[in-house]
């Protein structure tokens, strides 16, 4: 399976890093083709700008011929079977950079389209058959549910939608990280690991 990898953590020295090379290393070791993306390592520029904004419904050339940096990025996004994202949600949602990566990567014509006429979006990336998001919190099950979890929701309610019909969704996420014991951090990478092995 061809995985892409999107990773965001402005730290190489994180537990969320350490997750990134655990998923890494078992996607890799099961047999997939991985393609890994840290967009703090490449310094990504997450800044939606008046040219994309002004040409939100133009055709994705146009975009990629302003900023060719993006290129990179739409041609791994078409050619993954599977996405993984891995990041630390912070204020209940996802860091700047990686939602700065969906607002610029997943534009008409690569992600979505809107016929003539129509009044719904039509989905473009039906070559990606699932997500599967690896996120640490701060705080607990019981406030992140408080909260609404709006990255958990981003990613299944929002994105997939671009994604095959029924794409899978898998959320793996620690809750609790700021005050958990090392013993809880180590079996949540160990879950991580065998999720990724498990992946198909």
């Amino acid at each position: 399976m061809r995985v892409l990898v999107v990773y965001s953590h402005p730290n190489p020295g994180s537990f969320v890093a350490a997750l990134d090379r655990a998923v890494v290393g078992s996607l890799t070791t099961a047999g997939h083709d991985v393609h890994h993306i840290d967009l703090h390592s490449e310094r990504f520029d997450p800044a939606f700008s008046l040219f994309e904004r002004l040409h939100h419904t133009g055709p994705p050339g146009e975009k990629t011929a302003e900023f060719p940096f993006l290129a990179a990025h739409v041609d791994a996004l078409r050619w993954c079977d599977h996405l993984v994202l891995v990041y630390p949600t912070w204020w209940s949602g996802l860091p700047a950079m990686l939602k700065g990566w969906v607002d610029r990567t997943f534009m008409q014509g690569v992600a979505w389209d809107l016929p003539e006429g129509a009044n719904r979006i039509r989905p473009l990336l039906t070559n990606i058959g699932g997500v599967t998001v690896v996120t640490t919190h701060g705080s607990s099950k019981f406030v992140n549910m408080l909260e609404g979890e709006s990255g958990k929701r981003t990613v299944s309610r929002s994105m997939r939608l671009m994604f095959r019909r029924r794409a899978g969704f898998d959320w793996v996420a620690l809750y609790g990280a700021d005050t958990c014991s090392a013993a809880k951090r180590d079996a949540f990478m160990r879950r991580v690991q065998r999720r990724m092995e498990r992946l198909h």
